[in-house]
Parts: C-alpha cells; sequence; structure tokens
C-alpha cells in the first residue's frame, strides 16, 4: 500500500506533464469540429478516461509518422498546366476513361464511379488531401499534448504549400478534374478541395503555440480569402455553384468556411440564407432520399458524403448565425428526413436496394448519427447509438476525441 501511495503521485505528475490543464484553456475556435466538445474530451483525459488516452495515444502515434514525412509542395509535378506555372492546381477527371472508338482515344468517355488510373499521373490532389490530413491530426496532437513538434511540422508544411513564394499553391482550381479532349478544366474540379475544410479547423488548434505565429496565420487566412474570391468571381469558380449534387454541397461548404476563416462572417451568412438553404429543397425529397446521389453507381456511398457535406455546413451555420438543422422547405423538406431516411438501411432493418459497386459500408452512418441526436434527440437515432450491434461497428479513435 505504502508503494502504491508513492507512485501514485508519480502518474499524476507524468498525466500533467503531458496533457495540460484543460479547464485553463479557452474553448478552440473550430469552425467544423465541435470546439465545445473537444474541450470537455480534453477534460476526459486530463481526469483519467482510458478510452480517450487511449485515443490520444493512437493519436500520438500517427502525429510522430508524420514528423518523418517531407512537405507537400503543388510544383512537384512532371506535368504543367496550361497556364505555364506549376504553382497552379491541376487534376484529371477521375472516371474517364480512353475512347475506344477513336484512334487517339479522344475524347474520353464518362464511366461513373470506375477511377482511370490515368489520375495518379498528377499528384496534386493526393498532396491536397495529405496535407489537410496531416495539418488536422498535428493540430489535434498539438492541442492535446501541448507538444511543440507537432505545430512546428503544421507550420512547415503549411507555409511550403500556401505561403512560400516559390513552392506555394496559386490560390485558384482552373485546371482542375480536366478531361482530355474535352476541356482544361471545370467547376467540378472545386470538389478536390473539399478537404481544405479539415485543415483550417487544424490550423485553428494551431493557436497558441510558438510554431505558427500570427503573421502565419495572417498570411493564410489572406491565401483563403482570394480563394473564396476566385470561387465567387471566376467562370470556373461561378459554375460550382450551378452544381446540383455533393459537388455543390462541398462548394457550399468551401466559400462559407473560407469566408468564416478569412474573417468574413457576413459573406458567409448571406451565402448560407441565400443560397444553401435552397439546396435542401432540390436535393432532398419529401421523404428524405437524396436524388441525386440515389442514381449514382455508388449510392450509398454518395448518400453518406453528401449528408456529412450538409452536417458540416450546418455546424458551421451554427457559428454564422442560420439555423440549416431546422430549416425547412414550404413543401416539407428539410435535414432531419435525409438522416432518417438512411437509418433503416444502417440499422439492418431494410436493405440497401440501390447500386453500390464497391459494397455498402454502413459503418460511414455512425458518425452522422451521433452528430443528428445532439440535433434531434429522436428514439430512432437513440436505439440505433444504444443497440448492442452498433457498439460493434469499428470506428478511427479520433472519433471518440471529436464527438
Amino acid at each position: 500500500m505504502k508503494f502504491i501511495l508513492q507512485i501514485v503521485p508519480f502518474f499524476i505528475l507524468l498525466q500533467l506533464l503531458y496533457f495540460p490543464a484543460a479547464s485553463a484553456q479557452a474553448i478552440p475556435e473550430t469552425f467544423i469540429l465541435n470546439g465545445e466538445q473537444l474541450l470537455q474530451n480534453k477534460l476526459k483525459v486530463e481526469r483519467g478516461s482510458l478510452a480517450h488516452q487511449v485515443a490520444v495515444n493512437e493519436l500520438i502515434f500517427k502525429a510522430d509518422k508524420i514528423l518523418q514525412k517531407k512537405p507537400y509542395t503543388i510544383t512537384d509535378k512532371a506535368l504543367t498546366p496550361p497556364s505555364g506555372s506549376k504553382n497552379d492546381y491541376m487534376s484529371l477527371a477521375p472516371y474517364w476513361w480512353p475512347n475506344p472508338y477513336t484512334a487517339d482515344g479522344l475524347p474520353y468517355i464518362n464511366k461513373d464511379g470506375k477511377t482511370n488510373p490515368e489520375v495518379n499521373s498528377v499528384k496534386d490532389q493526393k498532396h491536397v488531401v495529405n496535407i489537410s490530413r496531416d495539418v488536422e491530426t498535428l493540430g489535434l496532437a498539438y492541442y492535446f499534448t501541448g507538444r511543440e513538434q507537432y505545430a512546428k511540422k503544421a507550420a512547415d508544411l503549411l507555409c511550403i504549400f500556401f505561403i512560400d513564394a516559390e513552392t506555394k499553391m496559386n490560390p485558384n482550381l482552373n485546371f482542375g478534374q480536366s478531361i482530355r479532349g474535352v476541356n482544361d478544366g471545370r467547376a467540378i474540379g472545386l470538389i478536390d478541395t473539399q478537404h481544405f475544410t479539415r485543415l483550417i479547423d487544424g490550423v485553428q488548434l494551431l493557436q497558441g503555440s510558438e510554431a505558427w505565429t500570427a503573421a502565419n496565420q495572417k498570411a493564410l487566412q489572406n491565401w483563403f480569402g482570394q480563394f473564396v474570391n476566385w470561387m465567387l468571381t471566376s467562370e470556373v469558380g461561378k459554375d460550382g455553384v450551378k452544381e446540383p449534387n455533393n459537388i455543390g454541397t462541398f462548394y457550399d461548404l468551401q466559400v462559407v468556411t473560407y469566408a468564416m476563416f478569412s474573417g468574413n462572417k457576413p459573406l458567409a451568412r448571406k451565402y448560407l440564407t441565400n443560397t444553401t438553404l435552397k439546396r435542401i429543397d432540390k436535393q432532398f425529397d419529401e421523404e428524405g432520399r437524396q436524388p441525386y446521389e440515389l442514381k449514382r453507381s455508388r449510392a450509398w456511398t454518395y448518400s453518406i458524403k453528401n449528408l456529412n457535406g450538409w452536417s458540416s455546413l450546418a455546424k458551421i451555420g451554427d457559428k454564422a448565425g442560420v439555423d440549416i438543422w431546422n430549416y425547412t422547405s414550404k413543401d416539407g423538406k428539410n435535414l432531419k428526413k435525409g438522416f432518417l431516411w438512411m437509418l433503416p438501411y444502417a440499422n439492418g432493418q431494410k436493405e440497401w436496394e440501390y447500386k453500390e459497386i464497391r459494397g455498402v459500408k454502413l459503418e460511414g452512418f455512425l458518425p452522422l448519427a451521433k452528430t443528428a441526436l445532439n440535433v434531434y434527440k429522436t428514439h430512432e437515432l437513440e436505439s440505433y447509438l444504444n443497440h448492442p450491434t452498433t457498439s460493434l461497428i469499428s470506428v478511427d479513435s479520433k472519433n471518440l476525441l471529436v464527438h
């Protein structure tokens, strides 16, 4: 017993060293991640919650691996965009293939849901995905541990990708998802940068670190201010708002996230009110189905993806002062019905009757259900989340820290 009494203070000291007191910190000013929930989870780590400490350890493991990675730069590509500048982003349309009826294979033809491996010849899109994931992970690792090496690595990645003149990405997507023999770029390419919304929350979690300076923050805010201006004023950018399906949803999410991050809250509020709310009437039917996604070859995947986009829009809407969660159109369409329509398929009451060429992955609905329950408090969602089989669904440990 004496030995135990002697060693307990050691573990308390160790915990304080690795997990600084959350109670002394302000709620992080994230846009999509729930800042209050992050703080509560940090307190749980501090108070010794085994599950949350295990999740943090897994987060640390991932962040430590990122420390060994080389920086990403948009200029690291063999091909040069039509502009002549490798600082301009470019990517190839993933579902377009050589035409078997022409000698040169042009123009390419569409095979929905089937990815042409040629897209891997241009790595800009992978760089966007990777830096977004890594900065989010590093931001979370810094927030939960206070270790400066994570903030420093994130700062290095961000400066090379967005700020340094030689290696930065220009704030446009003029050449996104081009189709060989058809165009040099198109509005659908804007889906490529959807991941930047995750990156921005990661950046917000770096606040207070020594490595990420006020000058860095200002420079990045300016970059995204220019990018959202390009989205709303360029020919390619303006076409993005016309996309009727999940492309349009994530276009809206990017506009309002970048506007909020760059300090233009009035723009975000106006856009959500005048544009985003109207999408609910177009994207959902009276039962909650998503017709544009259900006609795809990966109907489950895109239905889940679109709901994720709407969930994020509703969260940022809360911060902008626009209630998307509870908005109902004149003919009764709303986001709540969208969640509840998917539920019987997620809990096994119904078998998915739409096309899904890569198999239905039920676990995709679980984080959405947790978010929806916090808002709607319905018996159906609560029963699903409390069902014994739901607890068997494997999810990323990160979800325990952000929900």
